[in-house]
């Protein structure tokens, strides 16, 4: 897997087929550190933890441990007018109530998490695909510390949070973020040419067209 080093910066992306109102929301506004939720929650998974690396492992197995589903689906009834959302992006401290969690929304909750000790230069979500039996795209998060890892929080047979990211040739990176910018491997699943918006192919799902057409 390329890491950050190999990135480049490149312009936020808007989303909004991804949130329950269709209202547009950046990339970098999915990690959220700030969050009050998130402030709670990591209190309660470290507490009397010492260790940045035993705090790291308790918020990677608390989102681990949070059953997988494909999809989130969302219902929202306001003043009698019903929303629903058949691929929610949920903000991540309504992640933290949730019963269940898809690739996406585990990585936004987990990142966020880890933005309580680490800097933003040391996290990301990262968006890309996963070379095995096929490809499909695929969300998980990249740390850099000691050394570069992988956090996969989809699958029961990984047990560790600290997967040597340089080795882990199934995995191909194409676009990171965190709540202070968004970066990409050039040429990577990007479109040709690069455009302001949805970086990575499937990521235009998602993105808010109108937004996009702001920028030209």
């Amino acid at each position: 897997m390329q890491g950050i080093s190999e990135a480049i910066a490149c312009d936020n992306q808007p989303i909004n087929h991804a949130t329950l109102l269709n209202e547009s929301k950046y990339l970098t506004s999915w990690v959220t550190p700030d969050s009050l939720e998130i402030q709670a929650k990591y209190a309660e998974i470290t507490e009397g933890l010492t260790t940045l690396r035993d705090k790291v492992y308790a918020c990677w197995n608390y989102v681990n441990n949070i059953p997988y589903v494909q999809f989130i689906k969302a219902r929202l009834n306001i003043a009698g007018k019903t929303y629903v959302q058949n691929d929610v992006w949920l903000e991540p401290g309504q992640a933290a109530h949730a019963p269940a969690l898809n690739c996406a929304n585990r990585a936004f909750l987990l990142a966020s998490l880890l933005r309580q000790e680490l800097s933003a230069q040391q996290i990301y979500v990262c968006f890309g695909n996963v070379n095995y039996n096929g490809t499909d795209g695929h969300g998980w998060i990249y740390s850099n510390l000691d050394r570069e890892y992988i956090m996969e929080t989809t699958s029961p047979h990984i047990k560790t949070p600290f997967m040597d990211a340089i080795s882990a040739e199934i995995y191909e990176s194409v676009l990171f973020f965190n709540d202070a910018g968004v970066y990409y491997i050039p040429g990577a699943g990007l479109r040709e040419p690069l455009s302001y918006c949805y970086c990575l192919r499937w990521l235009e799902d998602y993105v808010d067209s109108k937004s996009c057409d702001a920028y030209i």
